[in-house]
């Protein structure tokens, strides 16, 4: 990071948020793809979005990386989960 010249990184524990607003209320929702699989990796990226604007907003950035790549559905729900906390901002 430091040869790159990143001056901050942000490492925090959203775990408790993750379960009590993504989690509990996917369980109670019933929520599951194909009436099988969990919504485990594709619920979390809205919290990781919603963090990345507030540190982006914190900091007087104007954009934010998400790092996914244009393959899967990732980048698509970073994006629409940031656009939709900040229209302004750029991914």
């Amino acid at each position: 990071a430091e040869m790159l010249g990143i001056k901050e990184i942000y490492i925090e524990d959203l775990r408790e948020e993750f379960v009590r607003d993504f989690v509990f209320p996917m369980f109670r929702m019933n929520a599951v793809y194909e009436g099988v699989y969990l919504l485990g990796t594709s619920i979390a990226r809205p919290l990781i979005s919603k963090r990345l604007v507030e540190i982006a907003h914190e900091t007087g950035a104007d954009a934010i990386a998400h790092g996914a790549t244009g393959k899967g559905n990732d980048q698509v729900r970073f994006e629409l989960s940031a656009y939709a906390l900040d229209p302004d901002i750029k991914v």
